[in-house]
């Protein structure tokens, strides 16, 4: 196909290469948007990188307390390592703090459980001795990632209190 304009310009070419650029453009265009809208569900706050096993016992209780602060809006969690290796729970909740919970954490079992009806991702803590306790819920998390970086840190303070 030719065409000549006013100027005496001629072009040459067809409509299929202008509709092909339209489609190319309308596919990138599309492929930015998706890029863009994929991006929205990831989180905002990266949990802290370095790893539970390289930590002291007061990284892994201060990785903790961070965990704890950030996992609810709605109930802020504390913790303590009293002598005896025993886990010493504070939560502050909407209707002011509950009472400090006391976990021995030597041969403790730890879990992440689905609380459906809160929609959290549960820390569970089961002693050795069940006799005392059943399990304790440590950590309600909104996010998966929380509730798993807090029961690594977990594992790895009950170890550490074992190798003490």
């Amino acid at each position: 196909m030719r065409v000549q304009l006013s100027g005496g310009t001629m072009l040459t070419g067809s409509c299929r290469n202008t509709s092909r650029q339209r489609w190319r453009f309308v596919f990138a265009m599309l492929a930015v948007f998706l890029s863009a809208a994929c991006m929205d569900g990831y989180p905002q706050h990266d949990i802290p990188a370095m790893d539970p096993l390289d930590m002291t016992q007061d990284q892994r209780l201060a990785s903790m307390n961070a965990i704890g602060e950030e996992a609810h809006p709605e109930r802020q969690w504390s913790y303590d390592l009293l002598p005896g290796c025993v886990l010493r729970i504070d939560v502050d909740g909407a209707a002011g703090p509950h009472p400090a919970i006391d976990i021995p954490l030597l041969g403790a079992s730890v879990k992440v459980a689905t609380n459906k009806t809160d929609e959290t991702f549960d820390v569970e803590v089961k002693p050795a001795r069940p006799a005392t306790q059943g399990e304790t819920t440590v950590l309600a998390a909104q996010q998966w990632a929380q509730a798993i970086g807090m029961a690594g840190i977990l594992r790895m303070v009950e170890k550490g209190c074992a190798d003490a």
